[in-house]
């Protein structure tokens, strides 16, 4: 798995054999100041994974309760996969990264069992629970992501 994000890892590609410039520096400069909040959010997803996706499914259960009861378990594991995700992506400060290893598979899974409607509500519970749990400099991070999520499955209706 490469370690830096894709932007930075171009940039020193494309700078083979000579010094980069001011505005080529500038994303790396970035990506450096912003590491402390980037690793702050990713530790807190990292230690509240779980208790994000029960409470998320928790509200979820009382507007879907039988797709819950079916699909819980199911739900939980899925979900907590996807803030493992953004928690990574967050720390290299790489939306290609999340787009390209987890949503190409969840758009895929969800849009094949018929069931990206309810889970683009479901996905918005769980911003709310984001929002709730974690403080603001952390919780602006997620909001691109879940944004991500929201919008590709809002795309199929």
């Amino acid at each position: 798995m490469q370690t830096l994000n894709r932007d930075l890892e171009t940039k020193l590609i494309e700078a083979d054999g000579r010094y980069l410039t001011g505005q080529e520096l500038y994303p790396l400069e970035q990506y450096f100041q912003s590491y402390k909040i980037r690793l702050e959010t990713y530790e807190m997803l990292s230690s509240h994974s779980e208790k994000l996706a029960i409470e998320t499914l928790r509200q979820a259960a009382r507007e879907y309760p039988e797709l819950i009861r079916q699909h819980g378990a199911r739900c939980k594991y899925d979900m907590t996969a996807v803030v493992r995700y953004i928690a990574l992506s967050i720390l290299r400060n790489d939306e290609v990264f999340f787009k390209e290893q987890m949503m190409f598979w969840l758009d895929t899974m969800l849009t094949a069992y018929k069931r990206s409607n309810h889970c683009t509500r479901i996905y918005d519970y769980l911003q709310k629970e984001v929002n709730a749990l974690l403080p603001a400099r952390c919780s602006s991070l997620i909001d691109p992501y879940i944004k991500i999520i929201m919008m590709t499955l809002n795309s199929h209706y």
